[in-house]
């Protein structure tokens, strides 16, 4: 259980149509609200097989979706308990044919699956339909991809026009005691934009000592063409650097930051912002925190759900994002932050905070669909997270998040768009 409490989440005093947050469980406002995510999951497995499904309802509690449920030909709309939502939430299915000479397994189902959540989540990370192979060779894991990011097979005649596949490769080696590389590469067929995208990405993480360093560098090449017959060169790309230093259980500072490009003119015929098939970054390990502020969707910034850049400003459709709702025309963006995490009285509190400063990486393709300057300052964000484990089967934690928006938002929207939001938001979370 989630309670949620929220102020000037547009940075502006008055009621906006951008004064609202969308998380997992629906839209939430400026008024108290309780996000539930309900889950039972079941698993099995035999000599060479297994299987996995979770079932899930992830709602906003109201009166609405706890008791009532849809009703055929009334108002009520069921997005909850009581209707026909709680529903399969993840599914995998595997067999492993190493027993019969061949060192690989197939799996098939829509589970978690990413490609660069150890780093930055800067390229992928979601739970699409896929089918795929993963195996090992000596210290060598590898994993190989057909995912279906969205596959329309109803409609009109035009209905497989909203077809969107990803293929994926990655696979990780040992290079040093406690380090890993991993490149990883990805082909987007996004056919809803007519844009075909090579992503070609590498990235290390792992302990050395009392050092844990993280870094990604991601590249975007590809094509996308427009209605109008206009074809757009894709040249894009993104990075993330972090170092963490563990100095004891109670403190564990870490700093780093996040890179990714901006497209420069709109009229020209090349995309450089950098638009990922899915940015993860809300659950990534340096500065990813569930109930942060910034990892929702958040229209007055322009950052859809589990990201943290801000690739929904702009009027040009892009290549990629959640939903497919990332621009051609977007700033990119830049971001430096530090923090510290740790656990006190043995280990039943633990607490994590940081602090995020973000910038727009180039304005001019923004400027001219915003017909302005705009500048480059996005603001900052301060997160604070304490939670006390009661069990290991109960926990209440809290979490403090404070965005204070920079000039360019102003530039955005108005001089009147400069208050400080503030997002808070209890965790009550029950494990069996």
């Amino acid at each position: 259980m989630y309670p949620h409490f929220m102020t000037d989440s547009d940075f502006n005093s008055d009621n906006t149509e951008y004064d609202r947050l969308l998380d997992e469980g629906g839209w939430i406002d400026d008024s108290a609200t309780v996000r539930s995510e309900a889950r039972l999951g079941f698993s099995g497995k035999g000599e060479n097989w297994s299987f996995m499904t979770i079932l899930e309802a992830d709602f906003a509690l109201s009166k609405g979706n706890t008791d009532r449920g849809r009703r055929l030909g009334g108002e009520i709309e069921d997005t909850g308990m009581t209707g026909n939502e709680f529903a399969i939430e993840k599914l995998e299915f595997t067999y492993d044919f190493t027993s019969h000479g061949a060192p690989m397994q197939v799996m098939t189902g829509w589970d978690t699956k990413w490609l660069d959540i150890e780093t930055g989540g800067l390229a992928y990370g979601d739970d699409h339909p896929y089918i795929g192979l993963k195996g090992k060779y000596n210290d060598i894991s590898w994993e190989a991809l057909t995912m279906f990011i969205n596959d329309e097979v109803y409609g009109g005649p035009d209905f497989e026009d909203n077809d969107w596949e990803a293929y994926t490769f990655k696979f990780a080696m040992p290079v040093a005691q406690g380090l890993t590389l991993n490149p990883f590469y990805a082909y987007s067929h996004n056919k809803a934009r007519d844009a075909n995208v090579h992503y070609i990405g590498v990235q290390t993480f792992g302990k050395i000592g009392r050092l844990t360093p993280r870094a990604e560098f991601v590249y975007a090449e590809g094509d996308k063409d427009n209605p109008f017959g206009r074809d757009y060169d894709i040249d894009a790309w993104a990075a993330f650097a972090a170092l963490e230093v563990n100095v004891s259980d109670e403190m564990n500072p870490y700093f780093g930051g996040y890179y990714m490009t901006g497209d420069d003119d709109r009229n020209d015929n090349d995309i450089e912002a950098y638009n990922p098939i899915t940015n993860i970054s809300r659950y990534t390990s340096t500065f990813g925190m569930e109930n942060a502020f910034i990892y929702r969707y958040v229209p007055i910034l322009g950052s859809h759900l589990y990201s943290n850049d801000f690739a929904m400003l702009g009027d040009d459709p892009g290549y990629g994002g959640i939903s497919n709702s990332a621009k051609a025309d977007s700033p990119g963006m830049y971001s430096l932050g530090f923090g510290t995490k740790g656990k006190f009285e043995n280990h039943n509190i633990s607490y994590k905070t940081q602090f995020q400063y973000f910038w727009f990486e180039e304005t001019g393709a923004l400027d001219q669909s915003y017909g302005r300057k705009i500048d480059d300052d996005i603001g900052w964000e301060f997160d604070l997270r304490i939670t006390y484990h009661f069990s290991e089967n109960f926990s209440i934690g809290n979490v403090l998040s404070v965005f204070d928006p920079g000039d360019g938002i102003q530039d955005l929207y108005g001089p009147d768009f400069d208050e400080t939001a503030y997002l808070d938001t209890v965790e009550m979370t029950w494990t069996f």
